[in-house]
């Protein structure tokens, strides 16, 4: 059976890193999903001894990190010119999550189109085809975040 813990995103508490960790673990949470795309939780702005911090800081507390928010925003995987540096980024976050202890990285992608001979839905797919294949050699999971398709052109997409 998979472990997932549930966790609050800790930049929500609109404080501190070491602040808002305790605030979960006061609120009572197994977990924090942390955002890893800017700021200092940044995987080029993180050293290894910072890393090893927050984790000691995390599980001192009771915690997990349960996600990592690798949400790099402008539209999602949606434009090819972007998507070099985009993936890239997206490979290093999934490897600070491993250093972190938590298999997840969540992000969003963009609206899929329906149609699935759309141009966009071809480029999405690209991209993330090669962070589910990334993620698995790492032994962790892509998760995607969308909402705005049906559930049947977010699962003709999945299965794609």
């Amino acid at each position: 059976m998979y472990n997932f813990p549930i966790g609050v995103i800790i930049d929500s508490f609109r404080c501190d890193l070491k602040e808002a960790v305790k605030k979960a673990a006061d609120l009572g949470a197994n977990g924090i999903q942390v955002y890893a795309s800017r700021g200092e939780m940044a995987p080029e702005n993180l050293s290894k001894e910072k890393r090893k911090e927050f984790l000691k800081h995390v599980k001192d507390n009771g915690l997990v990190i349960s996600a990592l928010c690798g949400d790099l925003g402008g539209g999602g995987f949606t434009v090819p010119e972007n998507n070099l540096w985009k993936v890239e980024k997206s490979k290093e976050i999934l490897e600070l999550a491993k250093e972190l202890e938590t298999d997840i990285v969540t992000t969003h992608i963009g609206v899929v189109p329906e149609d699935p001979n759309h141009d966009r839905y071809k480029i999405m797919q690209e991209a993330c085809f090669s962070l589910a294949e990334y993620a698995d050699k790492l032994d962790a999971h892509f998760a995607i975040e969308t909402g705005p398709e049906t559930s049947a052109v977010l699962k003709t997409f999945l299965d794609s």
